[in-house]
């Protein structure tokens, strides 16, 4: 390892002990993620433009533009209103309330190709069902969260229906073409630790969530319900807040096809809020959890400055050199699940795929076999990311939705991803076989 390699290690050490530590050291997630944003630039690992450039990452402007839009909303009668019918609906009953919500997260995390615009979305309405019902939000935020992130991308829609193609194209660009992914691959080789996540989620999450927060629950879940105890907006305000979050919700299952940036659809929905008068600017700019925004930036940060050091790549190479000339598929599936789902709980998710990839396909390519079900199952263990808050920009979000801190993460988040490691290693690699 190089002197940079080590730095970048005491930089991931130095982030998230202080996630696990802020509260004894009196401080908060917010600074500790400030500090890691400035000892990044002034590490020298990455360039400190490349750092101030996070501040304007597309996922920290979604964030922000949807938690506005979503303050939009919570600022009319709707949360209040379709809480009321779901909790109707489910008599009362907290299960019945979680199934139908967890179902509706599972079919927008597969229509919306943005597990954050997703939960952003849904949280404040969850939050307020959960007060009604008189039970406290952390018992259901992290089911939630588990359900948006673990079965993103599973039906082939969406974001789900061009992975193959994507997939192929790296193949073709390593030269090795003797295999193809097709377009149910992804969904043979996960709906099935999809179908156990989402009864997870239902029936088990909330068992081994917190009675209550560890920390004060932050941004626009926080508010949902005294959005609805304020004055009612004037008539044309509260059809402009439910107009302008429908489409923007639209935009984003759509944003692909028009050519449009999640980004972009998001920010152009919460000036709409302003320019409209659905939201004052002081009610805007009380939306945005900026501890959260900061918890992402600085996940950002480190991230990329572990693939700048090449200590992601130090580990992906050792992997394949570890593998050897093994030709046992499940071995092979679950090296290639294992390491990467290790690696992601430090680095967002995306970073690490774009890391394994070639990787994948290489020590595929030198042990002659099939690396159409490793590549599935890469994409499983970079969605199997709630452990840590860097692992995915929906962790710092449903952390604040929840108040959760690091260690309810790790208490909550260990069974479920055991779970999905060995379901997704013996079903991939049965029905995709490498050899």
């Amino acid at each position: 390892m190089t002197s940079q390699m080590f730095i970048c290690l005491g930089l991931f050490v130095f982030l998230i002990g202080g996630y696990v530590f802020a509260k004894q050291l009196k401080t908060t997630n917010g600074v500790v993620a400030l500090c890691a944003i400035i000892l990044t630039a002034w590490s020298g690992l990455v360039d400190p433009k490349q750092v101030l450039g996070n501040f304007a990452n597309a996922n920290v402007l979604l964030i922000t533009g949807m938690f506005i839009v979503s303050a939009g909303f919570n600022r009319t009668q709707a949360v209040k209103k379709l809480s009321n019918l779901v909790l109707k609906i489910a008599g009362g009953n907290f299960t019945v309330m979680m199934a139908g919500y967890l179902l509706v997260t599972f079919l927008l995390s597969n229509l919306i190709p943005s597990p954050v615009a997703v939960f952003t979305i849904l949280s404040p309405m969850l939050a307020a069902s959960c007060e009604a019902a008189g039970v406290s939000p952390s018992k259901a935020m992290f089911a939630m969260g588990l359900v948006v992130v673990g079965t993103c991308g599973v039906l082939p829609v969406g974001s789900g229906a061009v992975m193959f193609a994507t997939q192929n194209g790296y193949l073709e660009s390593y030269a090795y073409t003797d295999y193809t992914m097709q377009l149910l691959d992804p969904f043979k080789g996960r709906i099935l630790s999809a179908i156990i996540i989402i009864l997870y989620a239902i029936f088990i999450a909330p068992k081994t969530s917190p009675d209550q927060p560890t920390n004060p629950i932050e941004g626009s879940t926080a508010k949902g319900r005294g959005a609805a105890e304020k004055e009612a907006l004037p008539p044309t305000q509260e059809f402009l807040g439910y107009f302008l979050f429908a489409l923007t919700t639209l935009g984003l299952v759509f944003a692909s096809k028009l050519g449009l940036a999640n980004w972009q659809v998001a920010m152009t929905g919460a000036v709409l809020e302003l320019v409209l008068g659905v939201l004052t600017p002081k009610e805007a700019t009380q939306a945005v959890p900026f501890q959260i925004v900061l918890m992402l930036i600085a996940a950002l940060s480190v991230g990329g400055a572990m693939v700048a050091c090449g200590l992601g790549d130090l580990i992906g190479n050792g992997l394949a050199s570890a593998l050897g000339g093994t030709r046992n598929g499940y071995v092979i599936g679950a090296a290639f699940f294992i390491i990467p789902f290790v690696l992601t709980q430090f680095m967002q998710n995306q970073s690490v795929q774009n890391i394994f990839i070639p990787i994948v396909i290489l020590t595929c390519k030198s042990l002659g076999c099939n690396p159409v079900g490793p590549l599935v199952l890469l994409q499983a263990a970079c969605l199997t990311a709630f452990l840590t808050p860097s692992a995915t920009a929906t962790v710092p979000l449903m952390m604040g939705a929840g108040g959760y801190d690091q260690k309810d993460l790790l208490k909550m988040g260990w069974l479920p991803s055991l779970i999905i490691c060995v379901v997704s290693v013996i079903c991939t690699m049965t029905l995709i076989p490498a050899f």
